[in-house]
């Protein structure tokens, strides 16, 4: 009997995207002038809020303050224990989160339709009206202090930390290292204060998806139009980030069998002209597992398991870095390999295949973004930060289908210098060449 083998050898055809049209959320304003932006899915019995709250790290005046108010919510009801919240949570199949960024911070919450009435008003309690205690603080802080101890030896994430520290500084938080004594200088005080100024409603936006019945739609009104008025932090100046940061930060740790490569540009925000075409040119250098610095530090060379290339937006500006972790013995190679590639996408056009490669990873990952209604409810409130819309989906997938090799190749040169790059290494330094 003949058995048929599927062809591994032969891609399948590619396929060109068809244009979509994205839905328009919905929009009201609650009584208390909060913007709740709903997309409705009748199909989805889950509900999602996304609950955006422009207070992030660049807000807070103590470091750790605001990781720990909004990380500290779900065990602070005042009228549940930790334990009885934990177990009604579990019970009616809900799930809080919290993410913090440099700007801001989200609160996402998902439950059963038929349970928003029921969970919604014990899961608004303690986010809106928290009551910090003494005893889960110590406990939060004695995990954070072992965690900080555990990682004292990973050079990664030493690598994030003097990254952060020499674009921010002491004068920042986020620049500030972390250690046993400003974990331990975190106060109940402080925490109930910092979340009385930024849990406001002119800080607030919602995002509401999924079967949204009248009665969820009711609740969610009802519960967040109590949130007290108050107008939003002030708007994130342009940092006064270094403007000739060192060039050089090097860090030796000795016995690592690895060593961490940061590499950081100081760029313009999401409003910038070029921010679509960046997007397209760092997925290209290494921001997918086809990249240049994935097929060159990887594939050729060996030096590393992997790299990855990204932005990262707040306010009017972004962070472009290029992290990988390398074989420690080829440091000073793989950072020299990094900037070789960088020099060729200067000097060398870009071919038509990889450009082909690079516009069909983007555009299948485009509408993998926006696939189904959580997802695209996430997006969708990304670019509602940056005073964006769903239009956004349609400027992205057009910006993409019209790059070139010429335009790339501009965009190389007005951004790529290699005299402009932050450089943090963490590991075998010994043998670095010095700048």
């Amino acid at each position: 009997m003949n058995k048929t083998h599927p062809d591994r050898q032969t891609p399948p055809p590619v396929k060109p995207i068809a244009d979509l049209t994205l839905a328009t959320p919905t929009v009201e304003r609650l009584r208390n002038g909060i913007p709740l932006y709903m997309l409705h899915n009748g199909q989805m019995d889950l509900i999602h809020i996304l609950i955006r709250i422009r207070a992030g790290i660049l807000h807070e005046p103590q470091k750790h303050i605001a990781h720990f108010t909004y990380s500290l919510l779900k065990e602070s009801s005042p009228t549940l224990s930790a334990t009885e919240t934990a177990n009604l949570l579990d019970y009616h199949g809900a799930h809080v989160s919290y993410a913090g960024a440099l700007d801001s911070g989200t609160i996402t919450i998902s439950a059963p339709a038929g349970n928003i009435p029921r969970i919604l008003p014990v899961i608004f309690d303690f986010i809106a009206h928290p009551q910090f205690r003494q005893e889960r603080l110590e406990v939060f802080q004695n995990l954070k202090i072992k965690d900080l101890e555990y990682s004292r030896r990973k050079t990664d994430v030493r690598s994030t930390q003097l990254l952060l520290h020499t674009l921010f500084g002491d004068g920042y938080t986020a620049g500030q290292f972390s250690t046993r004594e400003n974990l331990r200088a975190v106060t109940v005080g402080q925490m109930q204060d910092f979340h009385r100024r930024t849990f406001r409603a002119g800080s607030i936006t919602l995002f509401l998806t999924g079967n949204i019945t009248p009665s969820v739609g009711g609740c969610v009104r009802d519960l967040f139009g109590q949130v007290p008025e108050g107008a939003a932090p002030p708007a994130i100046r342009d940092l006064d980030l270094p403007a000739d940061p060192a060039r050089i930060v090097a860090e030796e740790m000795p016995g690592c069998v690895q060593s961490s490569i940061s590499l950081c540009l100081v760029r313009p925000g999401y409003a910038s002209e070029d921010r679509r075409g960046f997007s397209f040119l760092s997925t290209l250098t290494g921001g997918y597992f086809g990249s240049r610095l994935m097929q060159s530090l990887r594939e050729r060379k060996g030096f590393t398991y992997g790299v990855s290339a990204g932005s990262v937006y707040f306010g009017n500006q972004s962070l472009f870095i290029i992290n990988s972790d390398v074989n420690a013995a080829h440091t000073q190679a793989a950072i020299d390999t990094c900037f070789e590639e960088l020099r060729r996408l200067q000097e060398e056009p870009v071919g038509a295949e990889e450009l082909e490669s690079v516009r069909n990873y983007l555009l299948g990952d485009l509408i993998r973004e926006v696939d189904n209604s959580v997802s695209y409810m996430k997006k969708y409130a990304l670019w509602n930060s940056f005073g964006l819309d769903e239009r956004e989906f349609q400027a992205m997938a057009r910006s993409i289908r019209e790059m070139d090799a010429e335009a790339l190749r501009t965009l190389v040169k007005r951004h790529f210098n290699h005299n402009n790059f932050t450089q943090i290494i963490v590991g075998d330094v010994r043998n670095l060449t010095k700048a």
